[in-house]
């Protein structure tokens, strides 16, 4: 599993200009562009996917399949479009076909254990318990709303960006998190969840 990947901070916006000139010579055939593009990006979608899939094994393997499309489906790709946009469209279409061939193994919580470096014997005990009751929580949202709380708060992302690579306006995306964060509160409480709006399903 890529340790180093899921634990790594990620800063919005810190993409040189130069991408979308990277994309438009990757489109024309460019492996090395594509190659470059390709450093830049492996982690951001290895950490979605990652989140989503619940399993490392089978995080790699999506992985590779989302660039693998991407590099074939390149002369059809419009630059105007942030390229990290496209690999997460063409992420949550492979994770989606693996939902539907067969539901993953490993849980949400695996996912959420690997990605934790709990400090020490002591602390282990309280700490597990807290993590298994939030991680339970975060397994019970929808999944647009899994989807939103994975990029700003295991990514970093800021709502601009998020409603940027989700195509979702960003009053949607802070209301589709306002209602993930509710239902987590509710979840942790005891409650029942809130029934998730017709745009967080």
């Amino acid at each position: 599993m890529r340790d180093d990947a899921v634990n790594a901070e990620t800063t919005a916006g810190d993409r040189p200009a130069d991408e979308k000139e990277l994309a438009r010579r990757a489109a024309r055939g460019d492996r090395r562009a594509f190659a470059e593009l390709y450093e830049r990006h492996v982690d951001a979608v290895y950490r979605y996917v990652y989140f989503r899939l619940r399993s490392d094994a089978e995080a790699d393997d999506v992985t590779s399949e989302v660039f693998q499309r991407a590099l074939v489906a390149m002369p059809r790709f419009e630059p105007r479009r942030p390229f990290l946009a496209y690999l997460y469209t063409i992420a949550r279409n492979v994770v989606a076909d693996r939902f539907r061939r067969a539901r993953p193994d490993a849980s949400f919580d695996d996912a959420l254990d690997h990605a934790s470096d709990l400090p020490g014997p002591e602390e282990t005990s309280i700490r597990a318990d807290e993590a298994r009751r939030l991680r339970a929580a975060i397994g019970r949202l929808t999944e647009v709303q899994q989807e939103i709380v994975i990029l700003k708060f295991i990514e970093g992302r800021e709502t601009k960006e998020i409603a940027q690579l989700t195509g979702k306006a960003e009053a949607t995306v802070r209301g589709i998190q306002m209602r993930a964060l509710a239902a987590l509160r509710a979840v942790l409480r005891g409650d029942d969840v809130p029934a998730a709006e017709g745009a967080d399903r």
